[in-house]
């Protein structure tokens, strides 16, 4: 008689054993790969990328408005379920020509009551208080943003920081005259030449002025990560 693994849910499973000798060790992942790499996250995503792996994050808010946008977004990204940590704190969210505001507790009210990836938004408080975000699920990096003659709001798609001249893509940046977040800007002199705000950095939200209307992700080759704001919570 054949002794082996007799599991025949197992990787080590012999067709021909008819002992169990303790042997059944591997199982597979699970996308149901012998010995593949795939785990399930915390959000239930089965993959072998921990790049997309959701994870709880804080955004820190001073009394007034506040100039952010989000690397990460939990499945329901609306405004009532993303701002329910705020409660009454919290009056309203302002982005690049819409708004929505909360009238009485969680009942907002407006035109731009989802929340997005690419956007900046200024959200306002009656007090300092923290807005934390559980089980979100990183921006894809590569995001592509669509902007027009002008100024445009826009968020930064990782918790890092990019310097502002090598985030922006060498066939777009000469289009791009100056960069404005909360309490500081950039502006480009001469080619390649940037004054004034050093870098991008997650969780912030993104003026850019531009000459001419342009597509581009952000290049994050030289991201520096941040640590601070993403914790266990």
């Amino acid at each position: 008689q054949w002794a082996g693994c007799t599991d025949e849910n197992s990787c080590d499973y012999l067709p021909n054993a008819v002992i169990d000798d303790g042997s059944c060790i591997n199982y597979p992942d699970c996308a149901g790969v012998c010995f593949g790499d795939s785990y399930e996250d915390n959000c239930g995503t089965c993959d072998d990328d921990p790049a997309n792996d959701c994870f709880d994050y804080y955004l820190d808010l001073h009394a007034g408005a506040n100039l952010v946008s989000f690397y990460a977004l939990p499945e329901d990204a609306s405004v009532q379920n993303v701002l329910t940590p705020l409660g009454d704190n919290v009056s309203g969210v302002i982005t690049e020509g819409d708004a929505c505001v909360q009238i009485s507790t969680e009942f907002w009210v407006g035109g731009h009551c989802t929340l997005l990836s690419k956007n900046g938004y200024w959200i306002i408080v009656s007090s300092s208080d923290n807005l934390y975000l559980e089980d979100a699920i990183p921006t894809e990096p590569a995001l592509e943003y669509d902007l027009h003659v002008g100024a445009n709001l826009i968020s930064f798609p990782i918790d890092g920081s990019v310097g502002v001249s090598d985030a922006l893509p060498d066939d777009i940046e000469p289009y791009v005259s100056g960069v404005i977040t909360e309490g500081a800007a950039g502006a480009q002199i001469s080619p390649g030449n940037w004054v004034g705000l050093p870098s991008f950095e997650g969780g912030k939200g993104y003026w850019i002025i531009t000459t001419e209307s342009i597509s581009f992700s952000y290049d994050l080759s030289t991201q520096s990560i941040i640590k601070a704001s993403r914790e266990s919570i």
